[in-house]
C-alpha cells in the first residue's frame, strides 16, 4: 500500500484536504474508469473490499456514464477549519464539535471526496460514501430525472404530504413550505434548494438501498413509505440496477 508523506509527524499535526490530494494524486489506484483511492493509513484487504470494492460495484452503469473521474480519499480523521479553508486531515480524534464525515476539493478539476474512516460503523461510512456520490449526480442528473422528480415532490405538496427522508430535506422543506408570500425571487431560490436536497437524500437512500439496505430512521418527520418507495422507482427507473443487485425486500426474496 502506497503511504502519504506525513514527514516528521507530531501527536497534534494536520493537513489541509487540498494538501493532501494534491500530494497523493498521482499515486492514486483504479478501481475502474470512474474511481480510483488512496487510503492515508494502511488498510487491510477486508476492510478494503468494504470501504472500496463493495460500494462502488453498487453504483448503477448508467449513473457511473453521468459521473467524472472521482478520486476517493481515505483518512482517519476530518476537522472543520477556520474560516473557508478546506478541511483538515487528522491523524488523532477532533473534538466531536468540529469533526467531519466527509469533505469534497477538485485537483486539476477533478473531484476528490475525503472520508473519515475512523470510529464509524460500516454501514455510516457506506451512507457518507453515497451521499458525496449523490452530491455530485446531482449537479449532472439528467433533465427529465429532475423533472421528473419535481412533478413527484408538488404532488406531495399539493396533497399536503408530511415528512422527508433525511433531516437536511426536512428542513429545506420547511423553509420552502413557510416562505414569505409575494416574493417570487426568493420563492424560486427556496424551490431549488428544496429540490436539490431532496433530490441528493433520495438518490443517497437509493445507493444504500443497493448496497446494503433501504436505511430509514422512524420518526415524525419521517416521509411515508409509499411516497419513499415512489421516489425510489423513479430513480430506479433512470438508474437501472446493476445485474445480481436488489432494491426492494421482495425482490430479494424472489432472487432466492
Amino acid at each position: 500500500m502506497l503511504e502519504f508523506d506525513r514527514g516528521m509527524p507530531t501527536e497534534t499535526e494536520r493537513f489541509t484536504v487540498l494538501e493532501v490530494a494534491r500530494q497523493v494524486a498521482s499515486q492514486m489506484v483504479p478501481i475502474n474508469a470512474n474511481f480510483s483511492f488512496f487510503s492515508t493509513t494502511p488498510i487491510v484487504d477486508e476492510d478494503l473490499r468494504q470501504y472500496v470494492h463493495e460500494p462502488v460495484a453498487a453504483v448503477p452503469p448508467a449513473l457511473m456514464k453521468i459521473l467524472p473521474r472521482v478520486g476517493l480519499l481515505l483518512v482517519p480523521f476530518l476537522e472543520e477549519s477556520p474560516g473557508r479553508s478546506p478541511a483538515l486531515v487528522a491523524f488523532d480524534r477532533p473534538e466531536p464539535a468540529r469533526s467531519l464525515a466527509a469533505s469534497e476539493v477538485f485537483v486539476d478539476e477533478r473531484p476528490t471526496i475525503a472520508i473519515s474512516t475512523s470510529g464509524i460503523d460500516m454501514s455510516e461510512y457506506h451512507y457518507t460514501f453515497y451521499d458525496a456520490i449523490s452530491s455530485l449526480v446531482v449537479r449532472r442528473a439528467p433533465a427529465s430525472m429532475v423533472t421528473g422528480f419535481a412533478e413527484q415532490l408538488r404532488e406531495e405538496i399539493d396533497n399536503h404530504v408530511h415528512g422527508e427522508v433525511r433531516e437536511e430535506s426536512w428542513a429545506a422543506k420547511q423553509k420552502y413550505l413557510h416562505r414569505s408570500a409575494g416574493n417570487g425571487k426568493r420563492e424560486s431560490t427556496l424551490w431549488k434548494a428544496y429540490l436539490e436536497q431532496s433530490l441528493r437524500d433520495t438518490l443517497t437512500l437509493f445507493l444504500h438501498g443497493i448496497c446494503c439496505d433501504i436505511d430509514v430512521e422512524a420518526g415524525p418527520r419521517q416521509l411515508a413509505s409509499r411516497y419513499i418507495r415512489k421516489r425510489l422507482e423513479l430513480c430506479k427507473t433512470v438508474f437501472p440496477l446493476p445485474e445480481g443487485y436488489s432494491l426492494f425486500p421482495e425482490q430479494v426474496r424472489k432472487r432466492k
